[in-house]
């Protein structure tokens, strides 16, 4: 993760006015609580954080957020006067602080002894994550630009997404470290009606588009530096069809080239919820890790069973 000391809220100004003057918003604040809310959740709000660099880092954070909140929240007498040993306690048991009850009284708590860790990129307002949580997972990081999915994200979670995950600043803070990425890129460049929408604007579509064609990309990225054991992608159905099917071709080829394997299948959303809603999934497997062996089938099952088993076979295969 990367050092706070790099990235501090009073550094983080989103404008500065012609006289010098720093104007702080809603951006800077997330980010903030980003930090603050995966480092806090990192200790499964229970653990004694160990002395040194680590120590000092979640102190250095915490002073910083309350110094924003002393900033933000006159109205609020709670961040008048935090001394030091308050502070210092509450970096040690979070969950006995009232300074971080945001952070933990939530209605969707990570379970308490997970089976496994995930990413959530593009993370909305999480259902990824509810799902992954539903079959035992710990989210370890999440990133969402749209500042008000981060807020929804936040009350149902306790973690603040972080922002734009095309920034180098945004993706040194995943953890080196964890089992599976989760990612429902952006569909709109590939999906029948953002194309219909955009070719009537005379926008680009697919990967042309350079605002949201191109983030599979990070996603890529993200696969090839971190190499997790697995990864679980979501986008519309037309993703294999667009262009001609060349699209999902160069998705496909580029996942290969990483030396992980593939398999894809367009599921109807109606087995399981009462919509009509077609998503291509795309499950892959580290081949240095399984060598290309792995045991695994997509199934679509009708209304009488339920869900969760598909979950299980997707994620206990690991």
């Amino acid at each position: 993760m990367a050092n706070t000391k790099d990235v501090k809220l009073l550094e983080l100004p989103e404008e500065i006015t012609g006289d010098g003057v720093k104007i702080y918003g809603s951006t800077s604040f997330e980010t903030q609580v980003a930090i603050l809310s995966h480092y806090l959740h990192s200790l499964d709000g229970k653990h004694d954080i160990a002395s040194g660099e680590k120590r000092e880092k979640i102190l250095e954070t915490i002073r910083d957020y309350i110094e924003f909140k002393r900033q933000h929240d006159k109205k609020n007498p709670m961040w008048d006067n935090v001394s030091e040993e308050v502070v210092t306690k509450a970096a040690e048991s979070p969950l006995e602080s009232d300074l971080f009850a945001d952070f933990f009284n939530v209605p969707f708590p990570a379970p308490e002894n997970p089976k496994f860790t995930f990413i959530d990129l593009f993370a909305g307002m999480g259902g990824f994550r509810l799902a992954m949580q539903a079959q035992g997972g710990k989210c370890v990081f999440s990133s969402e630009w749209n500042a008000y999915s981060q807020k929804t994200y936040f009350s149902n979670f306790g973690d603040m997404p972080f922002g734009d995950i095309t920034k180098e600043l945004t993706k040194s803070y995943i953890p080196q470290k964890f089992d599976i990425l989760c990612a429902g890129f952006p569909c709109q460049p590939f999906s029948i009606a953002g194309v219909s929408k955009k070719k009537s604007l005379g926008r680009e579509t697919g990967f042309k588009d350079k605002t949201q064609g191109t983030l599979f990309f990070d996603v890529a990225d993200i696969i090839s530096r971190h190499r997790p054991k697995a990864f679980f992608l979501e986008n519309v159905k037309n993703l294999t069809s667009h262009d001609k099917g060349n699209t999902f071709r160069v998705i496909y080829d580029t996942l290969r080239e990483l030396r992980y394997s593939v398999h894809y299948l367009v599921m109807d959303g109606q087995t399981y919820v009462p919509q009509h809603r077609e998503r291509i999934m795309i499950v892959g497997f580290d081949e240095d890790v399984y060598g290309g062996k792995e045991i695994f089938t997509f199934r679509e099952f009708n209304w009488q069973v339920q869900s969760h088993f598909l979950l299980y076979e997707v994620l206990f295969i690991l």
